[in-house]
């Protein structure tokens, strides 16, 4: 697409409506954004000169994007969700400014420092009167409905504004913004990462029961060693007690439900084609475990057999 001015590396894709003649930028801007994260109309002032350039970052189950662009307004009709269905959820993280969305229930304003979640496949549209520039994640519906179910949406979230900060908001930029800087190598570790974090976000905002949202917070966060019965309570807001009482009632302890979550994906990983590039103890890191003797001695208690034995017996 070398008139479109995209260019790819490495999951990356960089598209700009610099080089494009001014008749062509709208529709070309169209099509891209079709391909990379959703579908759209454009519109523009008359006479207004449109300029934007996206980069995207395609990851396995995630699209990752930083938007800018001069004033324009954008649409999703149920025309484009039947011809591109998004099949999940779009947040949008403000840095530049000040937009307005649209949606069925009202409207809501969007600053710097503010953000929003919305469904993809219904209809919205938003305007930026003054340009912007923004992060964006299309999180797919399926792991949306693992973690919460149905989340209600759109949702407002602020991330850094006015002095405040909800800090899932705040490590989830931080993380898009790493990823789209490219300061990372394990995207697989950096999905699993943002997929916990966005979790979070509509986690913190449900009615869920505790023990179910501390299930799920050690589900999304079993890969960090400091991983504690301290910050899952505080995920759940509950106390460390009310934790442990609530998992006893459940016929487990804290501990054991970490290590389980630990070792069914060390279980995945060793049976995996796949993963066959990673070594045990590469596989102990990924799955939270401080040493490979730890990982070792957990996995064979476990599974009754040493994880690179049954690494053999899973892939014979």
């Amino acid at each position: 697409m070398t008139h479109a001015a995209a260019s790819r590396a490495a999951g990356f894709t960089r598209f700009t409506t610099e080089s494009l003649p001014e008749t062509r930028r709208i529709s070309q801007w169209e099509r891209h954004n079709a391909r990379a994260l959703v579908g759209l109309t454009a519109q523009t002032d008359p006479g207004a000169d449109f300029r934007a350039t996206e980069l995207t970052l395609a990851l396995p189950r995630l699209q990752l994007a930083h938007v800018t662009g001069s004033a324009h307004r954008v649409a999703r009709r149920p025309v484009h969700i039947a011809r591109t269905p998004a099949r999940g959820a779009v947040a949008y993280f403000a840095l530049r400014g000040t937009g307005q969305f649209l949606h069925a229930e009202g409207c809501e304003t969007v600053a710097p420092g503010q953000g929003i979640i919305v469904d993809a496949d219904q209809p919205f549209e938003r305007g930026f009167a003054q340009g912007l520039a923004e992060l964006a994640v299309k999180v797919p519906r399926v792991a949306l409905t693992r973690a919460v179910g149905s989340p209600n949406l759109p949702r407002p979230i602020t991330f850094e504004f006015a002095g405040t900060s909800n800090p899932a908001a705040a490590a989830l930029v931080r993380l898009l913004g790493a990823a789209i800087a490219g300061r990372s190598a394990d995207w697989e570790f950096l999905e699993e990462e943002i997929l916990g974090r966005f979790t979070d976000l509509l986690v913190g905002g449900s009615a869920r029961d505790p023990l179910g949202v501390a299930e799920q917070f050690i589900r999304t966060h079993y890969r960090r060693p400091e991983l504690s019965a301290a910050g899952i309570a505080a995920a759940a807001g509950i106390s460390e007690r009310q934790l442990s009482r609530l998992f006893s009632l459940a016929g487990r302890t804290v501990p054991q439900s970490i290590l389980a979550a630990r070792l069914e994906e060390a279980h995945r990983l060793l049976g995996s084609a796949a993963a066959v590039h990673l070594s045990i103890a590469d596989i102990a890191v990924r799955c939270g475990f401080s040493s490979h003797a730890q990982f070792s001695r957990s996995y064979r208690a476990g599974f009754g057999v040493p994880p690179l034995r049954h690494r053999r017996e899973l892939l014979a």
